[in-house]
């Protein structure tokens, strides 16, 4: 899940990521929400927006009417927009917005934590997309979003789940592919592994670590790997 945060006070705003940042995903901060908006507008991949209110030139609110006439006009599922502010006096028009809440400076981290498992739980409810897998044991529709990464080992396919389990389906990887290779978070870097994007935590030399603390490696004839890695983040 992918987190936008707007405050021109710089500690703030990034106290607030530091809050944000127990959930999977990516976070960036601007202290201008011209800087906002053109991120988004690049199309980027943005999940919920913690907005200041008050800031030099536009304001939160402002940014929020920007975002929603961008969403309608594009026909996209809506951000999931929390306005934060010292006051609760702007309150009634931020929710007429839509937003998905409102807090007090200075936020609660509980309470942040909170929203964004709210927000998470509401998102992770709408991806539904997912692969029917079969073993000698069972048949199960394994959903995109709980696989980590796949890994090839003789005649069988090892999906490696982010609860720490794992299925062993025998097949050609190159059966199942065609099918996980739709949805964009899926990746090969290596002829042996296809990665999850949204479950990797860092790109480090030759290789990724994903949440687990799984090293994956990344192999040469691979190498455009990384900038689909980096154009994915974006």
């Amino acid at each position: 899940m992918n987190t936008l945060i707007c405050d021109d006070i710089r500690d703030e705003g990034l106290e607030l990521a530091i809050m944000a940042s127990g959930i999977r995903g990516n976070c960036h901060y601007f202290d201008r929400a011209t800087g906002a908006l053109a991120h988004i507008k690049t199309g980027a991949r943005v999940d919920v927006c913690f907005l200041d209110i008050m800031m030099p030139g536009m304001t939160g609110i402002e940014l929020a009417k920007h975002i929603r006439i961008m969403e309608a006009a594009e026909r996209a599922d809506p951000r999931e927009i929390v306005f934060v502010s010292a006051s609760n006096e702007y309150a009634a028009e931020c929710f007429e917005l839509k937003a998905f809440s409102y807090l007090l400076k200075p936020p609660a981290p509980k309470k942040v934590k909170t929203i964004l498992q709210e927000i998470f739980g509401i998102k992770q409810a709408k991806d539904v997309a997912g692969i029917p897998i079969s073993t000698k044991a069972m048949t199960r529709f394994l959903y995109f979003r709980e696989i980590s990464f796949l890994e090839v080992i003789n005649n069988k396919v090892f999906f490696h789940l982010v609860d720490g389990s794992e299925i062993a389906v025998i097949s050609a990887l190159s059966t199942l592919l065609p099918k996980i290779m739709e949805d964009r978070r899926f990746v090969k870097c290596h002829r042996s592994f296809v990665v999850n994007m949204n479950d990797t935590a860092i790109v480090q030399g030759n290789s990724m670590v994903m949440h687990s603390g799984r090293r994956i490696p990344i192999s040469r004839t691979y190498a455009g790997f990384r900038d689909e890695y980096i154009e994915y983040l974006r």
